[in-house]
């Protein structure tokens, strides 16, 4: 269950940023086969004077620049997160029409027992069973 923040200037429409959110969570099910209920996503949009980033290194970007950090349990290896990288540019491209030189990702790893979804439950696999007691943790 990754947690996505994306970092942006203010400006964009409620739509625009939907989109985004939108674009983030389909890639990570369709190029990284994450969970398609698994989403925990926000956007943060900053002033001009609270976004500092180049806009010339290594190539040009423009002022919708999107800084994107997902955390994720660690195991993919380079392809699956290269596969993810294409991905997501592609979609953010299509839908809401962002430049794929403003999509900067940048990806944490970490261990499964690093993750609670709530409850005290310990790995990011915990499932609670309909009688309402945690599960025995599952990682993965």
């Amino acid at each position: 269950m990754p947690m996505t923040n994306v970092s942006m200037r203010t400006g964009q429409s409620a739509q625009f940023r939907t989109a985004v959110l939108k674009g983030i969570h389909e890639s990570l099910h369709e190029a990284l086969g994450i969970h398609p209920e698994a989403f925990f996503m926000t956007i943060t949009e900053h002033e001009e004077a609270n976004f500092l980033a180049n806009m010339t290194f290594p190539f040009e970007r423009s002022p919708d620049l999107l800084l994107i950090q997902i955390t994720l349990t660690a195991g993919r290896d380079a392809e699956d997160k290269k596969r993810f990288y294409e991905h997501l540019v592609e979609k953010l491209q299509a839908s809401p029409g962002v430049d794929p030189a403003d999509v900067f990702i940048n990806i944490i790893e970490v261990a499964s027992e690093n993750w609670s979804p709530g409850r005290g439950l310990a790995g990011r696999n915990s499932v609670i069973p309909a009688t309402g007691a945690p599960a025995t943790t599952a990682a993965s």
